[in-house]
């Protein structure tokens, strides 16, 4: 019997650094939730759907060549983080300019405390 076992970025993680991936990808959806509810609420009329499935798509297929652990286009640092922020604090901006504000700053926050617990946790 022949076992194929794949590399992910969870093998060998610590519970500390698997906690705060976890809540990384719940932060990614979050990220994409908030992103359809800004344009939702930027767009009027029936465009507010094919606006809303528009920016997520595009949020995501950015998320996904640049700042996904297996990036089509890998950059080196600064640029991945700065993406990661003009997204985050873009889309909170956006939230909180629409009436969203406390949502914004949870989100923006928890984001903002979970790349600090990645940067000190290594392993």
């Amino acid at each position: 019997m022949v076992v194929v076992t794949e590399t992910g970025p969870l093998d060998g993680a610590s519970a500390g650094r698997t906690i705060a991936l976890t809540v990384r990808f719940l932060l990614e959806l979050a990220l994409l939730a908030g992103v359809a509810v800004l344009t939702w609420n930027l767009t009027v009329g029936w465009w507010r759907w094919p606006a809303a499935i528009l920016g997520v798509a595009v949020v995501a297929t950015v998320w996904g060549l640049f700042l996904s652990p297996k990036a089509a286009v890998p950059l080196r640092q600064p640029a991945p983080l700065g993406i990661e922020v003009a997204l985050f604090v873009g889309t909170g901006a956006g939230l909180l300019a629409v009436g969203f504000g406390i949502s914004a700053g949870i989100g923006v926050g928890l984001w903002i405390i979970d790349r600090i617990a990645l940067a000190l946790i290594q392993n």
